[in-house]
């Protein structure tokens, strides 16, 4: 059997984090690895590609609820959203926000719209 090799970049990582919050748009964010996004190993993360941008806060609800559960309460496919950002990134349109913003955020954003008191709801 032969081994995929899996895409790590720290560069894209900064990136990713640079960018705001998926869910509130707050602009302090993490790269947050989607861990259903491919099979791994134990201890291992999935490849750089399959991450988003998180607030602290966000992420820290994700990570306390499981990410199933919370991606489903949602109703989102956060794997629709890493897939935008990398292909995103490989098309050297990092600094195009106009892009971002319809290829993203105008999309997620309304379907958030029903989920505003889970969104705000916060245990940390």
């Amino acid at each position: 059997m032969q081994k995929i090799k899996k895409f790590r970049s720290e560069k894209y990582l900064r990136w990713v984090a640079s960018l705001p919050c998926l869910l509130c748009l707050h602009n302090e964010c993490q790269a947050h690895h989607i861990t259903i996004a491919e099979h791994r190993g134990f201890g291992q993360k999935v490849s750089d590609n399959f991450v988003i941008p998180l607030c602290c806060t966000h992420h820290h609800q994700l990570h306390m609820i499981s990410e199933r559960k919370f991606w489903h309460i949602l109703g989102i496919t956060p794997m629709d959203y890493a897939n935008s950002l990398f292909d995103i990134y490989n098309k050297g349109e990092i600094n195009n926000d106009i892009l971002i913003n319809k290829t993203i955020y105008s999309k997620v954003l309304p379907l958030l719209k029903d989920h505003v008191d889970f969104i705000c709801s916060l245990k940390v």
